[in-house]
């Protein structure tokens, strides 16, 4: 397992309790096997293939190219400053494919890649979170991270996202960790950070997203259709059923109380929970 490698003395248990989904939290040194993957090269292959996704910023701003630039050109634009971001990177190369892979099968999760290559003394992105859960392995230079917990929009979900995320609204409390070459930090999904490089930084962010509560109705909605109840059509709408709004109202609030009553009782099955266990160990398969 890669989450094994990466938490050496530390166990699956251990982090999944006291960190995984609720804190930061960082190990030194035990990313350095996974530093062959974040060099020049790994871009190189990226960038030779027409389905890349590769965003250049500096400062925030992006690059006026419209095109997918060379790999010249990339690293020409990084040494004038700016941030090379390869997004989604696990499908355009195999050993970031192989790593997406092992995290996959550790979170039953659906996994992305975004390699990132930063300049010295500078930043890419500023302040903002992610709906995933994010590990960051360092494999070149160092950087430092700051991070705040996320009181504004707590759990966000992909689509809920907002264009403006609030962040001088945010009260929470600064704090801060330093990686070099070799170490790797998770930070929850929802967590504020930003980073700069302290020197030239090649990192690895290996996003896993997590399913939200929310995420229950696509494996419940598959049980539905055995039942008679859910089966049931409901009192037209239209002009043609001759009913007001409120004279709807009231055989509606009782065929709601009614599925919603038969929603409970399948919930407290435990059958349901093992087999929605299953369910989530297949689907990532």
């Amino acid at each position: 397992m890669i989450i094994d490698r990466l938490l050496g003395e530390i166990s699956p248990r251990e982090f999944t309790e006291e960190f995984f989904l609720r804190q930061p939290f960082s190990q030194p040194g035990k990313a350095a096997p996974f530093a062959s993957l974040g060099d020049w090269s790994t871009l190189e292959t990226i960038l030779s293939r027409p389905d890349a996704d590769v965003l250049v910023v500096k400062e925030g701003i992006r690059w006026e190219g419209t095109r997918l630039p060379t790999f010249a050109e990339a690293r020409a634009l990084h040494a004038a400053g700016h941030t090379v971001l390869a997004r989604h990177a696990e499908r355009c190369h195999p050993g970031l494919a192989e790593l997406a892979a092992g995290f996959a099968a550790d979170f039953c999760a659906p996994i992305d890649v975004h390699l990132y290559y930063t300049p010295g003394g500078s930043h890419g992105f500023g302040w903002h979170y992610d709906a995933e859960d994010v590990f960051i392995l360092q494999t070149a230079g160092s950087k430092e991270y700051s991070l705040r917990k996320n009181t504004v929009h707590p759990w966000p979900l992909v689509e809920t996202l907002p264009d403006d995320m609030r962040y001088p609204r945010e009260i929470m409390p600064l704090a801060k960790c330093g990686l070099s070459a070799g170490d790797w930090l998770y930070i929850p999904h929802g967590w504020w950070h930003r980073a700069e490089a302290v020197e030239p930084s090649v990192s690895l962010a290996v996003g896993v997203l997590s399913p939200a509560a929310l995420d229950l109705f696509d494996f419940v909605r598959q049980r539905l259709p055995s039942s008679l109840r859910w089966r049931q059509r409901l009192p037209p709408v239209g002009q043609a059923s001759g009913w007001s709004d409120d004279e709807l109202a009231a055989p509606l609030h009782e065929r709601f109380a009614e599925l919603g009553a038969e929603l409970a009782t399948l919930f407290r099955n435990e059958s349901l929970v093992r087999d929605y266990l299953a369910w989530r160990k297949a689907s990532e398969r």
